[in-house]
């Protein structure tokens, strides 16, 4: 075939390429250097580089600096390490626990991993880096993958596949080793010149570059605390990965699990309260966690806990303490920025916290979002002997907004859905992703946002959380878990289809189509039986509680 192609770049430059030509090979042609090009995208798709052209396609590169990058490259240094540790030590169980600012904290049950054998582990990804070895990628039929897998006892992921009504899947095959990381990869060991692998806690932390191309410093993390936390319960459901989770689905074995999953939260919840009852100058229950972490339904069954045991909760609402419109900061855009703390009215709601807390009674504001101003409508508080107050909202966690209150009358509380759930050992199911498909269902229900709408708004809220809420993590009382290990197999249902709303022509095509493959991993689970107070309910529905 002598068709001509027609390649337009994202700066504009444009060059005509046989039919066939390789998307890598297409580039070269405009650019003298690719070493930092890790993929493309071709039409929207994130591609692997030896992508054959066979249309007319617009290409952009994936580098280090963006989302896409961060996952090419983590999960091409996922399979270097593999292969590490195949080369050292044979066929060994690797269990991808947490991940903390895009560093990957895994353990390896039954198996000593001791300082000294995570250096040869590093020298020898090192080794396999240095030898720039090429990476292949290939579609095999469910046979063929399972035969592989069998081979190298890989049971996570046979186990996997046993459930799925797909006919192929790929395998990234490298220097004779094979696996299979779920997205695109380098197509070569030589990219991944940026890593490091040290010791921590229980076993070691696979470090990435930040979007700088460079090493940060390695810090500890509460947030590990909560998942191993919750490992202990995935054990007792019986539910290592998704295969397992399929498996049940499959035989209608699903009510014990939803039960246990439910109790595990209350069970949270309840010692949450116990220990709030113990400090009983506790007067302010601050409630904070990224978007779509499940803060409203948390908050109400915190209440209906703490009125069990004699308290009386008042919920301060602070999206009631925003700024006059005029006075609201803007982002570079032009346009009001609400995520930014200083958005707030931060001397009033101090203020009215100092003054409620000292017994002093205070009129509460009512914020009117049409004409953008506060109105005070004879809403008058007092604060009685058993009463406490409970504030949700993303800055909750903000010294700033309670600086003037003791540090003995507020408990703080971070709420989070940090998923232990695994597609298999090097794979963890992603609390980033969970949280934007509750987000994307959420409100296209409630709201009538447009799908396209929910990614274009994605990118600042995300930033909103690492600036306005991450950093005061590791200084609360408690994390809530709101994680439910059978929730993807729920979004399966009310997301695929959202999903698919979003054609080619649309930026964020890839990553639509990115987490439509995703929960082609699950089966869809029925929802009839999952209780009208989980937190569940907040995003797909039919709860009991106000959304």
């Amino acid at each position: 075939m002598n068709e001509k192609i027609v390649v337009n770049f994202e700066d504009g430059r444009k060059i005509s390429v046989p039919h066939g030509t390789t998307a890598i090979e297409a580039v070269k042609m405009v650019e003298d250097d690719v070493s930092d090009i890790l993929a493309l995208t071709v039409n929207n798709e994130v591609k692997f580089q030896n992508y054959e052209l066979v249309k007319d396609s617009d290409i952009s590169f994936v580098k280090i600096d963006t989302e896409d990058g961060y996952r090419v490259y983590s999960k091409s240094l996922k399979m270097i390490l593999y292969m590490a540790i195949t080369k050292l030590f044979g066929n060994q169980k690797v269990d991808f626990q947490a991940t903390i600012n895009r560093n990957q904290y895994f353990i390896m049950p039954n198996f000593d991993l001791d300082a000294d054998k995570i250096k040869q582990i590093k020298d020898k990804m090192q080794e396999i880096i240095d030898s720039n070895l090429p990476i292949e990628k290939k579609a095999l039929s469910v046979d063929e993958a399972t035969m592989y897998y069998e081979k190298s006892g890989d049971e996570d992921k046979i186990q996997n596949m046993a459930n799925r009504l797909k006919a192929y899947t790929n395998i990234y095959f490298c220097d004779g080793l094979y696996n299979n990381f779920y997205g695109v990869l380098v197509p070569s060991t030589g990219y991944l010149k940026v890593f490091d692998l040290r010791p921590f806690r229980d076993g070691a932390i696979l470090v990435s570059p930040g979007s700088d191309g460079k090493i940060s410093p390695i810090r500890d993390s509460r947030l590990i605390d909560a998942v191993e936390e919750f490992y202990k319960f995935k054990k007792i459901l019986g539910i290592p990965n998704i295969g397992a989770l399929n498996e049940k689905i499959l035989k209608n074995n699903m009510n014990d699990t939803i039960q246990v999953s439910e109790a595990i939260h209350q069970r949270k919840i309840v010692e949450i309260v116990q220990d709030i009852e113990k400090r009983r100058e506790i007067k302010l229950i601050l409630i904070a966690g990224p978007s779509s972490s499940g803060k409203t339904t948390f908050a109400q069954q915190l209440g209906v806990q703490l009125r069990l045991t004699g308290y009386n909760p008042i919920t301060i609402s602070m999206d009631n303490y925003f700024k006059e419109r005029k006075d609201t900061p803007k982002g570079p855009d032009g346009k009001y920025d609400f995520e930014r703390v200083d958005a707030l009215d931060i001397e009033l709601f101090n203020t009215h916290m100092e003054k409620l807390i000292n017994g002093e009674t205070v009129e509460l504001p009512e914020f009117d979002f049409v004409v953008g101003t506060k109105r005070y409508n004879g809403k008058f508080l007092t604060l009685k002997p058993k009463d406490v107050l409970v504030v949700e909202g993303i800055h909750a966690l903000n010294p700033i907004l309670t600086e003037f209150t003791p540090s003995k009358n507020k408990y703080k509380i971070y709420i989070a859905p940090i998923t232990t759930l695994n597609i298999d050992g090097y794979t963890k199911v992603s609390s980033s992703d969970t949280r934007f498909l509750r987000r994307m269902v959420r409100d296209f229900a409630t709201r009538g946002h447009t799908i396209e709408r929910t990614f274009e708004l994605w990118g600042n809220v995300k930033k909103g959380e690492e600036k306005y809420i991450f950093p005061y993590i590791e200084d609360v009382d408690v994390i809530f878990n709101s994680s439910i290990i059978y929730e993807p197999a729920v979004m399966k249902t009310f997301a695929q289809p959202l999903l698919l709303q979003l054609d080619k022509s649309s930026k964020y095509y890839a990553e639509a189509r990115r987490l439509y493959e995703y929960l082609n991993n699950f089966l869809p689970m029925e929802t009839s039986n999952i209780p009208i107070d989980s937190l569940i309910r907040e995003f797909i529905g039919n709860g009991c509680f106000n959304r």
